[in-house]
């Protein structure tokens, strides 16, 4: 993370190109810091999505911070629109971040400290947003094993009794249960219909007094269009 160039008293006028990063300074030092975060990501989020908000507890740093765009064009807009805002009773001043400064010249303008706590927070970013991933692909896994358990327990308790399932899926969610329990309900042996929702699609499982009617409705069902992109697909277990 580089500091912005400023050529103005009061640090506002910026002689760097526009970048998605803004330098921010003449903040309230005795905020704590995950509160400015907190707060410069509320205020400056208004006006597109912001990648990271960077304030360290480094001497050099107090009183400034970093917000990352994931554009220039969205940086300039909130440079515009904030520049001068009063924030905890005192104006910010923005400018454009330079960049492409070696880490080298960083360590000199603003301490090796201040390097050092923004390495660290990249780090956490980096490890939170990894973690937010794993956590959305295991419930997404898990999910799927429920559902799956649901189907294999509703296809048991069928066989236990002598009846029958049929099972319907990727039914999208646009299509609602009574379409399909109005279709299925019409034919003989009709028991049940169990759905099971997920995220954008749905699964059914539908019991039969008897393997016979089961498959008689799989046969009078299979491929009907339920709207311009789904037809039913249906399998017997």
């Amino acid at each position: 993370m580089a500091v912005a160039s400023t050529s103005t008293s009061n640090g506002t006028a910026s002689t760097a190109a526009p970048s998605p990063t803004l330098y921010i300074k003449n903040i309230e030092g005795k905020i704590k810091k995950p509160e400015l975060r907190a707060q410069l990501h509320t205020l400056f989020t208004t006006y597109g999505r912001i990648l990271d908000v960077v304030a360290t507890r480094a001497p050099h740093m107090r009183g400034q911070a970093f917000v990352v765009f994931e554009s220039a064009g969205v940086a300039a807009a909130a440079k515009r629109a904030l520049d001068g805002f009063a924030f905890y009773g005192r104006p910010l001043h923005i400018a454009y971040s330079t960049g492409g400064k070696s880490r080298a010249l960083l360590r000199r303008e603003l301490g090796a400290d201040a390097v050092h706590e923004m390495d660290l927070e990249k780090s956490r970013t980096m490890d939170a947003r990894r973690e937010a991933k794993r956590a959305l692909v295991s419930a997404s896994q898990d999910d799927a094993a429920e559902q799956e358990d649901e189907e294999e327990g509703g296809r048991k308790r069928a066989k236990l009794a002598g009846e029958a399932v049929v099972q319907a899926r990727n039914i999208p969610n646009t299509i609602e249960e009574s379409v399909l329990t109005t279709l299925f309900s019409a034919h003989p042996g009709f028991l049940a219909l169990s759905p099971t929702k997920d995220a954008e699609t749905w699964s059914a499982t539908i019991t039969f007094d008897t393997d016979e009617n089961a498959h008689a409705a799989q046969s009078a069902l299979l491929g009907v269009q339920l709207d311009p992109l789904y037809t039913l697909d249906l399998h017997v277990s």
